[in-house]
């Protein structure tokens, strides 16, 4: 059956062109319904009690990141005009469908005299009251320190989307309006906020897309000219990626799968990795020509029995590695293994189809011979057949001292990570921070339990110096933090009705009631759970860790009918990391589990599977110590590379492996089976590594700091496992030799 598919291929290659662009044309169809989104919650655990305990808190009190900030610098914080044009752009604002609430110095003056500013819209202007009501406005309790920096030189309104709107679609045409409306302002503006940081995000990826793919375009070139030098071997192998990409992306469109934060670099994976396959099938197509003399047709046949099964093996270790990712309980990260290890199997199919009838149908194996490492190649051989054990010591004493290390890897890290310092999203997060507080939501619920003593009827009066303690806790914690709850609500009322003689008791019951029916609630329909809601600085797990201990701690003082929570997305996304490096890890282990049982079933014996496994690993295990010792912490995407970089770097040993067999099986000499295998198939394999390093090195011109730690340390990875397999390799393979060979 394949063999007459094979024929099919050979002798009728128009043919097999023709169906390839028809079938790629159905696949380009799905293409326009791909959609792009991001939400912190694609990064959630399915089964993480603090992500299942967000969800129920959002069915209580509504989403608490849908928060836009705009901060203004203006000239004059005296001037008239600009009150003007602050209150025709909130008036904008407001009129927006996508906006719940808008928060401005203008709130308070509708029901405290005290923060009347003055009439800025008529003649009488006075300096002397604005100063005074801007400074009674900034000590408000609830929004001053929201709308108004300390030293007066900045300004803030605050923004709240409706749940409705809050996807990219809505988001990104609800910033597009806001800037819109704020461009012909000669104000200074800086947009912050969770929802500013999910819509650039989805902006990042675009850009990051259409960096990405012309330099991977060009290396590609550059490489492939370098050293086929022929025009068909260097177009065929681009033209089989981008053919397998738009497979992929055709797949995705056609059962709906989102481009994410994660999957983004989908094609760019298969750019990188899928064009290996074509060209080990012109290199040996190559090797075959000047050894045969035979028609151009019978030559291709014999490659494609010879690579056919070659290749499939490969794709399929280096498919298992990312397939491996489809363990974890985070949905985006199942379905960026699912697709790309799809993408490496339709790589396979595509090389095999496209290849050999391209250059068939195009004669493109009229060229010079040139082979540019050869000379490196022989030299090299030559070293390790006369000293073995130096190149099996040497990796292995400097592998063993970085290994030592990996009981010192980190897990700690922070939201604001993903960003690299130098990004202006990354930098406007910061000055908000510095000026108005975090921009991370961050959640504590007091529930409430109603007990025999009061007959189920609950005082909140009681437990609001509770919610006191615990909202001073975090502020000493968090001190470049915002927080709010019903406390602030009742200190910002006793400032205006200190003369009326109000009860205070009643006062307090009529703001919680009011609050029921706001749309930003801080105490439940229910009414048995209070809430404290922040916006917090950015942090780390483990410094987040040791505030949850103390808030524990505190809490073990409260009644024992009121238990304390924290949650929000903040929350939740750090516990995720933690958890999620964990189950990558693990997914290492089953993808190292399956790649095995491929190898024994194709070798069968135990010595090649030791020698392949030493092989592959070394390079895994040296960089999870290098991490350690640049205290580098483990995050989502760098756990995710050790089983991606493990199953693409056991590819070339496989290349080896079964090449060497294959000259044993010739009756060679081990000696020079081993030459052979370093000169000729070393050849490919520095091909490959060369493109794969280059196309995993075009990553970190990524805006996200995960997107240029997973392309640096695949890179990495990637180069030491071909130095392994060059040298650890053929030299285990000669002091092995009586149990090696079949």
């Amino acid at each position: 059956m394949i063999h007459k598919i094979f024929e099919t291929v050979i002798y009728s290659p128009k043919k097999t062109l023709l169906i390839l662009a028809l079938v790629t044309t159905f696949w380009a169809t799905f293409i326009p319904s791909l959609k792009l989104d991001f939400s912190v919650e694609d990064l959630f655990s399915e089964y993480d009690l603090s992500a299942r305990e967000y969800q129920s808190f959002k069915s209580n009190f509504g989403r608490e990141d849908n928060i836009i900030t705009l901060i203004y610098k203006p000239k004059d914080f005296q001037s008239q005009e600009l009150y003007k044009k602050l209150d025709d752009i909130i008036y904008q604002l407001e009129e927006f469908n996508e906006v719940n609430t808008v928060v401005s110095l203008f709130n308070l003056s509708d029901i405290d005299s005290n923060a009347w500013i003055g009439d800025f819209m008529g003649p009488n202007w006075n300096n002397t009251r604005l100063n005074n009501a801007l400074r009674y406005i900034q000590k408000d309790p609830t929004i001053g320190n929201r709308i108004l920096s300390e030293n007066l030189d900045f300004g803030a309104i605050i923004i709240s989307l409706n749940d409705l709107a809050n996807n990219h679609s809505d988001r990104t045409q609800l910033i597009k309006k806001v800037k819109n409306i704020l461009k012909d302002s000669e104000i200074q503006w800086v947009l912050s906020g969770v929802t500013v940081l999910r819509t650039e995000f989805v902006l990042l990826m675009l850009r990051d897309n259409f960096i990405f793919v012309p330099f991977v375009l060009v290396i590609l070139l550059c490489v492939l000219g370098f050293l086929f030098r022929n025009w068909v071997q260097v177009f065929l192998p681009i033209l089989t990626v981008i053919i397998t990409a738009i497979w992929l992306l055709g797949f995705m469109g056609l059962f709906n799968l989102e481009i994410n934060i994660i999957s983004y670099i989908v094609p760019n994976l298969i750019f990188i990795i899928g064009v290996a396959d074509a060209i080990h099938i012109q290199a040996r197509f190559k090797e075959n020509l000047t050894k045969l003399n035979k028609s151009s047709e019978e030559i291709m046949l014999k490659t494609l029995k010879e690579m056919s099964k070659v290749i499939f093996i490969t794709s399929l270790t280096t498919s298992i590695g990312f397939l491996a990712l489809t363990t974890t309980s985070i949905k985006i990260i199942r379905e960026f293994g699912m697709e790309v290890s799809i993408g490496i199997m339709m790589a396979w199919l595509v090389s095999i189809l496209t290849v050999p009838s391209g250059l068939l149908a195009m004669k493109g194996f009229n060229y010079k011979s040139y082979k540019p490492f050869n000379k490196f190649l022989s030299i090299l051989s030559d070293k390790i057949i006369a000293n073995p054990w130096w190149f099996v010591f040497i990796p292995s004493i400097i592998s063993a001292i970085f290994i030592s290390k990996i009981v010192e890897i980190s897990t700690d890290a922070s939201l604001l990570d993903d960003l690299r310092p130098n990004n202006q999203l990354y930098q406007d997060l910061k000055f908000t921070e510095k000026y108005f507080g975090g921009v991370l939501p961050f959640e504590v619920l007091f529930q409430i339990k109603p007990d025999s003593s009061n007959n189920g009827n609950i005082n909140y009066i009681e437990y609001l110096p509770y919610l006191k303690r615990t909202q001073t806790l975090l502020e000493s914690e968090l001190k470049n933090s915002r927080f709010l709850s019903i406390n602030n609500l009742i200190e910002s009322s006793k400032r205006f009705q200190a003369n009326k003689g109000n009860n205070e008791d009643e006062m307090i019951k009529l703001i919680i009631k009011d609050n029921q029916n706001s749309k930003n609630k801080l105490i439940n329909i229910k009414q048995n759970t209070l809430r404290i809601s922040g916006l917090i600085e950015n942090k780390t797990s483990n410094q987040m860790e040791k505030i949850y201990l103390k808030l524990d701690s505190l809490a073990k003082s409260f009644p024992s009918n009121l238990t304390v929570q924290y949650t929000g997305t903040t929350v939740v996304a750090l516990k995720t990391n933690t958890y999620l490096v964990k189950s990558l890890s693990s997914s290492l282990g089953i993808a190292l589990f399956f790649i095995c049982l491929v190898l024994t079933i194709m070798f069968r014996k135990g010595s090649i599977l030791f020698i392949n496994l030493i092989t592959n690993l070394i390079p895994i295990f040296t960089m999870m110590g290098l991490l350690a010792w640049f205290n580098i912490p483990i995050r989502v995407p760098t756990a995710m590379t050790f089983s991606v970089a493990l199953g693409i770097a056991v590819d070339d040993s496989l290349h080896f492996l079964l090449r060497y067999r294959k000259e044993l099986s010739r009756g060679l000499p081990i000696i020079e089976a081993l030459r052979n295998t370093i000169i000729n198939t070393g050849s490919a394999l520095m091909i490959t590594t060369t493109v794969l390093v280059s196309g995993f090195l075009v990553l970190t011109l990524s805006a996200f700091l995960p997107t240029f730690q997973f392309g640096l340390f695949s890179a990495l990875m990637i180069a030491l496992a071909l130095i392994c397999d060059l040298t650890l390799l053929p030299a285990l393979c000669i002091v092995l030799s009586k149990t090696v060979r079949d």
